[in-house]
């Protein structure tokens, strides 16, 4: 009995010269593997040995069923064009990179071919001896799908950088293996479009050993889990043992050695499954699952192959293969990590001979950690399933990177942390460090970053002499979703009169598709024509940000003045990007402004001219872009109905407004505004001109022009409700004598008055005026008179003349009709003026009892809100029509100081 590491084999002693059916045997050079539950590959015919003959690997004589999927194949399939496929031998691996690029949008699926009868289509033909002999040379292609990969030794997925990635084992199925020590596979690559047939593409790859195999080789793959071992044993004839004890061997009782030597050098494990084998039918691979709570499964190999297990011999090895999270498998806790294991033995009896190889295999699965400046991955130092003398414990740890170790140089440059001490095992990796990759990504329109790394973790560990293994752990990681907000860089330099801006910053894969200015969308060309001059700028970290010029003259930037000299210049951005090569687009919006000291005001002048106030003013550098207004009216509004005259030559601007045009008679300030002073001989009037912001309406600028002209004849209704007007004595003949007129009310006389004229000035709410309706008009009207003087008794003397009248009129027009009321809140002993609210005014009266009015008032001065009554009457007013009670007094119906009018 001898044993090597953790193989036992024990088999009784048999002649030093071969048999006849062992000179008969398969030549060394046609051994071969070709599926996962086969010991090696024979031609069609070949007369298989009865025995095992000494340093010749035991033969697997059964049937053995395969879940393939034998696809239909398109005559004539093609090499790759240049450049479509990678491929490297690497690491007991075959690998297969194609371009993503060749790939782009199509569905890709991979297979490999099997020759029915040939060389590497032995286990076929050893699998179909019970159903007949097929016809040789046929080819058969055979899909990898997901279940089969795991249980084959067959990886896909995508690197780093998203090219489609396959991986193989050495000692995965259809593998030409000779000897285990040179490999070659047959790969085919179907690539479907989405129009058009599919197109099949094939490869054959060729790989030395390399590195010599241990005796035991494990690895951790992301998709399963495989453990070989070496089966061939020194030959016994280097044993010093005399011939008394090889001639007392055959009839030792085995279970009574057995004990023995399990006490010694053999786990518990093999001890289990010893009866197990016992027990067991000849000629027939079996495997032995064995539990944490002590119970064994026991099952042929064809049948561990139906539930997705992979059992296979080769020329010098013994293989077991598993997917994760098998019925099998359980999850053990080592140093607070998790650690998926499954505790198999697989052996082969004959009637002479028990082989028994532990094919345990155990590996970390605890998932990585991660923050927001880097991840780790801490792993066992010590796997206890798989080491059976810890105390002799020597080991050797690397890291690698995409299935290559690297050295501690290396580690050091790309600031990796790789520490191990008696337990664990630490590798930390800073986001975005060298050797992975750092991806743009996006969620909810949100752009961030993902990090993906794939690590190696590989160590060998020795107990005794025999008890060597390599132990290989594949862990690709890749970080979550990392919300990244990019950032618009203000470079912009007032003096150079352009705004120079960056957003950033982002990764390589990111592209600039448009770029909206002012709300105006421009794609990368256009942005050139238009001299924005889109353009990236890298940093020196390998991000990079898009950087953009727009002129501050140009029609989309805003300008808004602020105050004196300074003018603000305000650009509105929205990027909309992409990522590569994905295509996902995003968009990011940004406002800059810069404030510059380049205004030059407009400067006005006035002037008075014959019936007329006129304004000149001469253009600022802003000004252009501002609304002018007469009074709180637009000019647009007021220049063609009411006269106006208005000139502009591009550098001066010129109005004339006529001293008594019709002006706004809805509440906003008259074209003279209110007269600065009206008397017998004169009369100031005054134009108010301002320019406003054409978004908030705010005076940026303003002018007043002030003129006093001849008082002559005048009738002048102002928008208040207050009548202006003068009579002259020579209007009549014969002459009148001004002094003596009064209006219909003879105590309301002129305000001012000679021998040669007289001027009236009365609220049209007074003074016995009269209003009604007349058209789309409200008319006012009252009526000056002069009665003359009785004529003396002693001196009688005929005369016609008549008293006289001169009717005053005034027309507002008639837009809209309002329901208004208005209430006092005044108690009756109130007789302190300076403590009423200051909307209770009307000319100074106060209403002395409780009470409320409504009326009914028509007119375009009261034709758009509340602030047009409250201007209109002269006091403040709150309140929305049909929402609230508007609390304003009715001057029409102030005529009495203690007492309230009817309402006409």
């Amino acid at each position: 009995m001898k044993t090597l590491g953790r193989f036992n084999y024990m088999a009784w002693p048999v002649s030093t010269q071969p048999s006849k059916s062992a000179a008969r045997a398969v030549s060394p050079a046609s051994l071969s593997s070709t599926c996962c539950t086969v010991c090696k590959v024979v031609p069609w015919g070949t007369e298989l040995p009865s025995a095992p003959g000494p340093g010749m690997p035991t033969m697997l004589l059964m049937r053995l069923g395969l879940l393939w999927v034998v696809v239909p194949w398109h005559v004539g399939s093609v090499s790759f064009p240049d450049g479509a496929a990678r491929t490297e031998c690497r690491g007991r691996y075959f690998w297969i990179w194609l371009d993503k690029a060749f790939v782009g949008q199509s569905r890709w699926r991979y297979g490999v071919y099997s020759e029915w009868g040939g060389v590497t289509g032995g286990f076929l033909a050893l699998w179909s001896r019970g159903w007949g002999k097929p016809s040789r040379g046929r080819t058969l292609n055979i899909e990898v799908t997901q279940q089969l990969a795991s249980q084959c030794g067959f990886m896909a997925g995508t690197d780093l950088r998203g090219n489609p990635q396959i991986r193989v084992s050495f000692l995965a199925c259809s593998v030409l293996n000779t000897f285990d020590q040179d490999f070659s596979l047959q790969l085919w690559v179907e690539v479907t479009g989405a129009v058009g047939p599919s197109v099949p593409y094939d490869m054959t790859i060729s790989c030395p050993l390399g590195a010599p195999w241990s005796p035991r080789e494990i690895v951790c793959e992301e998709n399963y889990m495989e453990v070989s071992v070496r089966r061939a044993v020194p030959g016994i004839a280097r044993e010093v043992l005399n011939e008394d004890w090889i001639a007392a061997w055959p009839v030792v009782s085995v279970r009574r050695a057995v004990p023995g030597i399990a006490r010694e050098v053999l786990n518990e494990d093999w001890i289990a499954a010893w009866p197990v084998a016992q027990g067991a039918l000849n000629q027939v691979w079996q495997v032995v699952f064995h539990f944490q709570n002590g119970s064994l499964l026991s099952m042929p190999a064809t049948q561990a192959h139906s539930m997705g297990y992979g059992v296979n011999t080769t020329a010098t090895r013994v293989l077991f293969r598993t997917p994760y999270g098998t019925a099998q498998s359980e999850i053990t806790s080592v140093e607070g990590l998790e650690v998926e294991v499954a505790r198999a033995t697989v052996f082969y009896k004959q009637a002479w001979m028990i082989l028994m190889v532990d094919t345990a295999v155990a590996c970390p699965v605890n998932s990585p950690m991660v923050n927001a400046t880097s991840l780790s991955w801490v792993t066992p130092r010590i796997l206890p399933s798989l080491v059976l003398w810890p105390e002799q414990y020597q080991d050797e740890v690397q890291m690698g990177l995409d299935g290559r170790v690297i050295d501690a140089g290396t580690v050091a440059r790309n600031g990796y942390t790789f520490l191990t001490d008696s337990k664990l095992i630490h590798i930390v990796v800073p986001i975005g460090a060298p050797g992975g990759l750092l991806q743009s990504a996006l969620v909810d329109n949100r752009y961030g970053t993902r990090y993906s790394i794939q690590l190696l973790l590989d160590r060998h560990w020795q107990g005794d002499e025999s008890d060597r293994t390599r132990h290989r752990s594949y862990r690709p990681i890749r970080t979550p979703f990392s919300p990244q907000t990019p950032r618009i860089i203000d470079d912009t330099v007032a003096s150079q009169r352009y705004f120079k801006v960056r957003l950033g910053h982002f990764l390589p894969d990111v592209e600039l598709v448009s770029v909206s200015v002012g709300g105006r969308p421009f794609s990368h060309p256009e942005a050139e024509d238009r001299g924005f001059d889109p353009h990236e700028a890298p940093n020196p970290n390998g991000t990079k940000a898009f950087g953009l010029r727009v002129p501050f003259a140009d029609p989309l930037v805003q300008q808004q003045y602020l105050h004196g000299p300074l003018r603000r210049y305000t650009l509105h951005l929205n990027y909309t990007l992409q990522l590569l090569p994905t295509g996902e687009a995003f968009t990011q919006a940004g406002l800059i402004t810069c404030d510059v000291p380049d205004v030059v005001p407009p400067s006005f002048q006035g002037s008075c001219e014959a019936g007329a106030l006129a304004l000149l003013m001469t253009h600022g550098t802003l000004d252009r872009f501002w609304i002018p207004y007469v009074g709180e009216r637009p000019l647009s509004q007021l220049a063609a109905p009411h006269s106006y005259r208005v000139s502009d030559d591009g550098r001066h601007f010129h109005l004339a407004v006529p001293l008594l045009a019709a002006g706004p008679a809805d509440g906003h300030s008259h074209t003279l505004s209110y007269p600065q002073s009206i008397s017998l001989q004169r009369l100031t009037a005054r134009l108010d001109f301002s320019l406003r912001d054409n978004k908030t309406r705010s005076v940026l600028a303003s002018f007043a022009v002030v003129c006093t002209f001849p008082t002559g004849q005048l009738l002048v209704c102002l928008p208040n409700g207050t009548l202006v007007a003068t009579v002259l004595s020579l209007d009549t003949k014969p002459a009148l004598d001004p002094r003596r007129t009064h209006l219909r009310d003879p105590g309301c006389g002129p305000v001012a008055s000679d021998s040669l004229r007289a001027l009236f000035s009365f609220s049209l709410s007074s003074c016995g005026t009269t209003r009604r309706f007349e058209g789309g008009y409200l008319v006012y009207e009252n009526e000056v008179t002069f009665m003359p003087e009785g004529v003396p008794a002693t001196s009688p003397i005929i005369t016609r003349d008549s008293w006289y009248r001169l009717t005053l009129r005034c027309r507002y027009p008639l837009t809209e009709t309002l329901w208004i009321s208005a209430r006092r809140q005044l108690r009756e002993d109130v007789a302190s003026v300076p403590h009423r609210p200051s909307w209770l005014k009307a000319y100074g009266y106060l209403l002395p009892s409780e009470s409320r009015m409504s009326a009914l008032h028509s007119g375009k001065a009261m034709q758009s809100a509340v602030a047009t009554m409250q201007q209109f009457y002269g006091i403040p007013v709150t309140g929305v029509l049909d929402q609230t009670t508007i609390e304003l007094f009715n001057l029409y119906c102030v005529q009495h100081l203690h007492s309230l009018p009817t309402v006409q």
